[in-house]
């Protein structure tokens, strides 16, 4: 063993005159290993945080203490101020001066506001689609509401993330990276969103049809057809987020 251990370790005091004659090529023709891709802590930090504001496990108004996260994450205090800072420019949180960061709560000024560039976003999108027809993008999301379909008895949060993962294949097949990001930034308040219009679908049937309709109009090639199908289903959301927001307001006013 002693004698195996000291032939190994004799690599590592080779001479100069040993370098110059020792053939190196089986390490210099190994295939270099790709470089491990890390996440930095503030990324993770705002991932949990994100999740926790997306699952209701922070409600809305809620403080986002820097000393509590960092306690409970197990990690400094600035990671976490920086983790913040990303979920307010995300939408997902606001600052106060001299108070602190709170999660969003979002009002029908909000939600308009956020299907108002949904609906520019998205019949630009469609309309480009429509343009240059994707069999394979047409295919998938055709495959996404196919599965939204067998979900009809899913809990309403999973839902929502296949409805995203429709309307986000729908932009990213106009193949337009500038496109892709402007939705990108409306995910997470698309979401919230989303969460209030589960009391709208007890038939999750309708869902399903509004989104199928959103494929034929793209099949039929018929650029009206196109930009009116977005919009209602847009305007619909709407409609819908601002009759519950009236709602609770007359509940809370009734108390």
């Amino acid at each position: 063993m002693l004698s195996s251990f000291a032939d190994y370790t004799i690599v590592y005091n080779l001479t100069a005159d040993d370098l110059a004659t020792k053939d190196l090529t089986d390490v210099t023709d190994r295939p270099a290993l790709e470089m491990l891709k890390l996440e930095s802590t503030p990324t993770m930090v705002a991932e949990r945080v994100r999740a926790g504001i997306l699952d209701g496990t922070f409600r809305p108004g809620a403080q986002l203490g820097e000393v509590d996260l960092a306690a409970q994450l197990g990690v400094s205090r600035g990671p976490v101020r920086e983790a913040l800072q990303r979920l307010i420019h995300e939408g997902l949180a606001r600052a106060e001066r001299n108070r602190g960061v709170f999660v969003v709560d979002l009002d029908v000024s909000d939600a308009r506001d956020v299907y108002f560039v949904r609906d520019v976003v998205e019949r630009a999108a469609a309309a480009q689609l429509t343009d240059e027809p994707d069999p394979e993008v047409l295919a998938e999301l055709t495959d996404v509401v196919d599965r939204m379909e067998r979900m009809s008895d899913a809990p309403w949060p999973e839902l929502v993330d296949v409805d995203l993962e429709f309307h986000r294949l729908l932009v990213q097949g106009a193949k337009s990276p500038r496109l892709d990001r402007t939705f990108t930034t409306l995910l997470a308040e698309t979401r919230l969103c989303l969460l209030y219009l589960e009391s709208f679908y007890p038939d999750r049937a309708e869902l399903v049809a509004e989104h199928r309709g959103l494929i034929a109009a793209i099949r039929s090639g018929e650029h009206a057809r196109v930009a009116e199908t977005v919009s209602e289903h847009m305007s619909a959301a709407r409609t819908r987020i601002e009759t519950d927001q009236r709602r609770a307001q007359s509940a809370a006013d009734g108390d």
